[in-house]
């Protein structure tokens, strides 16, 4: 039978690495072709700055030119709904019956390769190639690929030898997106790297974008609250001048870590090496704002620091504010889903808010302040002391 390897992924985009892994598998397993299929968007991951599937099809066919016994398939990209790997691969061998199809995955998907839909009868309609991957050593594919083989009798798991491939398609797009593409430029191939530029894709992230990725992983109520504070940041930003596109991104993403519990908040800020202070580990639902500019950077790749500053602080405010720290500071507790009683009304402060960005925060500060007193909640240090600050400008005026 003839043997074929299967090498799909999202492709978003497909680099070096990739048609690295697909010639190792031909050469050290014997297959005459490598067939590189791209996928639809995958229904368990973040949809953001992934490209249309026409771009990471032709990217691809650029990509396959490099080695004649890479074949481009668009089987995935043709089916209608969720493609799962054992419908694809049931397809295939009643398709091509005189084919014996090598599923190839990095080795992260190996050692989870049991949370995988039917993962028994992906294993018995085809062998299993996994690839080391940086953070997954040896011992652990080795363990992984002999689990597979005991829990499926019969089963043909093997490991491509491959060393570790220093860059990810995400880090090529954070490159991309930051202004640093040449840096990558070694790590695709050279027509590939073209397409991106000439088609100007992973240049700017959207609004649109943010959007709907907020609107994913946000509850529906947080999410209409993130909605409503970007479009008021953007308005404000209008009445001062200021640029309403960098309010507007700001805003989207100012609560883009909130739906974490306080635990969660508190183990995340540790994995990303976040400093945590005394009170903020008793109140861990204010470290979304610090994590939230750490995941608009990493994430969604925004470099603007007045962007980042402004989420990082809508919450405790801080001395010294930027017009954009007000702007997002005013928008999150002005926002028209808001309700809570505040001398002035909330109404009143919204006026304010569109004449007096100072005056407002104050106000704002104020009323966060004995609202927090009264109940005998720990309030934020940076908040005491940007308070302190506004009433003296208040008494300067």
């Amino acid at each position: 039978m003839k043997k074929i390897g299967i090498l799909g992924g999202t492709f978003n985009p497909v680099h070096n690495g990739h048609l690295a892994l697909g010639e190792a598998a031909m050469e050290q397993y014997g297959l005459e072709e490598v067939w590189l299929m791209p996928s639809k968007l995958p229904p368990h991951k973040s949809h953001f700055a992934i490209l249309s599937e026409k771009h990471r099809l032709a990217m691809t066919k650029l990509a396959a030119k490099t080695n004649e016994r890479f074949v481009v398939s668009d089987f995935e990209l043709l089916r209608e709904g969720l493609t799962y790997t054992a419908d694809t691969l049931e397809l295939l061998t009643k398709e091509y019956p005189d084919c014996r199809f090598y599923f190839i995955v990095g080795g992260d998907s190996l050692v989870n390769f049991f949370s995988w839909r039917q993962p028994e009868r992906i294993l018995e309609l085809a062998a299993l190639l996994g690839a080391g991957r940086a953070g997954i050593g040896e011992e652990t594919i080795n363990a992984a690929a002999e689990a597979l083989r005991k829990a499926v009798p019969g089963a043909e798991v093997g490991i491509v030898q491959l060393s570790d491939y220093p860059v990810s398609s995400k880090e090529i797009r954070k490159a991309f997106f930051t202004g640093e593409a040449e840096r990558v430029r070694p790590f695709l191939p050279e027509a590939v790297y073209r397409y991106l530029m000439e088609n100007r894709l992973f240049l700017k992230v959207t609004y649109d974008e943010l959007d709907a990725e907020m609107q994913r992983i946000l509850p529906r109520k947080r999410y209409l609250h993130t909605v409503a504070v970007a479009h008021l940041s953007a308005a404000y930003a209008a009445a001062c001048g200021l640029d309403p596109e960098k309010a507007l991104l700001a805003g989207i993403l100012h609560d883009c870590a909130k739906a974490y519990t306080d635990e969660a908040l508190l183990t995340e800020c540790e994995r990303c090496f976040l400093p945590v202070t005394e009170v903020e580990q008793r109140n861990g639902f204010l470290l979304h704002a610090k994590l939230g500019a750490y995941y608009a950077k990493e994430r969604y790749f925004i470099t603007d620091g007045e962007i980042l500053s402004a989420i990082r602080y809508h919450t405790t405010g801080r001395p010294g504010m930027t017009d954009y720290e007000k702007i997002v500071f005013l928008a999150d507790y002005l926002e028209p889903f808001r309700t809570q009683p505040t001398t002035p009304a909330l109404d009143e402060i919204r006026k304010i808010a569109f004449s007096d960005l100072d005056r407002a925060v104050f106000l704002a500060l104020e009323n966060t302040v004995n609202y927090l007193s009264a109940k005998e909640q720990e309030i934020d240090f940076t908040t005491v002391e940007t308070y302190e600050e506004y009433k003296k400008k208040m008494r300067r005026q």
